[in-house]
């Protein structure tokens, strides 16, 4: 416990004072949080040190850093026509697939398909959510701190809820074939000190509407528990207590982040499109 609680300590701190030293700093900070995730995830997918593993491994790493450049030049107001972005994300997705299927079908092993579809999943599932985040962050070359740490302070928010809930009156389990630990009640728990804190950050910030705090909430006290468990998922089918090693009493970052992974997308579209 006590190794537990001065590691979330520092990290925490390296969060707040990465966030807070500016644009670039935010920037480097969670381009390095991506490149952990990624990290962690296809080293649990591809272990192996043989040339197909590595093969997934790297590659998806440096194609699961693409999503995010690509935020942070379309948040600099770099302009690109619907129609060329839209087919920017074509070729994308299609060399994917070209890159992660084709040299399956000349390698002896089996479950290829699953093995390509794996590498495929990182993408999804870890790049293309942090490619949101700096379109929410930053608008026109212009940093707004306030934007990702209040995301942070909400899921962070989620977790305790629900960890202090389900301690203290969790009895009917979630799923306990995913998770045998986490409960309706601490579920609920954790919705109801997310939307307190989102009412709490609107009534703070200038730029957030009482709406705004509470949808936002709502989002990630629905999204944030479901990233947690498709992560326990994960884990479970791999058989590993955590993503990794990086955060000594924690795990890995994979596992810092999962709630943080889910989140993003749903409220990059509430920010964006739908507000």
């Amino acid at each position: 416990m006590r190794q537990r609680v001065i590691t979330g300590t520092y990290f925490v701190l390296i969060i707040l004072l990465g966030t807070l030293a500016g644009k670039w700093p935010f920037i480097l900070l969670f381009g390095l949080i991506l490149f952990a995730c990624l990290w962690e995830y296809y080293t649990l997918v591809a272990p192996k040190d043989i040339w197909k593993d590595l093969w997934r491994k790297y590659s998806g790493i440096i194609w699961g850093l693409i999503p995010y450049t690509l935020g942070i030049f379309l948040a600099h107001g770099t302009q690109l026509p619907g129609k060329q972005l839209a087919l920017l994300i074509l070729l994308y997705m299609t060399a994917l697939l070209a890159w992660f299927f084709i040299p399956e079908l000349f390698v002896r092993r089996s479950e290829r398909f699953s093995q390509a579809a794996l590498g495929l999943t990182g993408l999804i599932y870890v790049a293309l959510p942090f490619g949101c985040l700096p379109l929410i962050t930053i608008a026109n070359g212009e940093y707004s701190f306030y934007q990702v740490l209040a995301i942070l302070v909400l899921v962070w928010a989620n977790d305790t809820g629900a960890y202090l809930t389900g301690m203290r009156w969790g009895k009917r389990l979630l799923l306990p074939q995913i998770s045998p630990k986490k409960t309706w009640e601490g579920w609920m728990g954790g919705m109801v000190l997310t939307m307190l804190t989102g009412r709490l950050i609107a009534h703070f910030l200038d730029s957030w509407s009482v709406v705004d705090g509470l949808v936002i909430a709502a989002l990630v006290s629905v999204w944030g528990p479901l990233g947690d468990l498709v992560e326990s998922m994960l884990k479970r089918e791999f058989e590993v207590k955590d993503s990794g090693q990086l955060l000594p009493g924690h795990g890995g970052v994979l596992d810092r982040f999962d709630a943080f992974l889910f989140a993003l997308p749903p409220v990059a579209l509430y920010w964006l499109v739908i507000r």
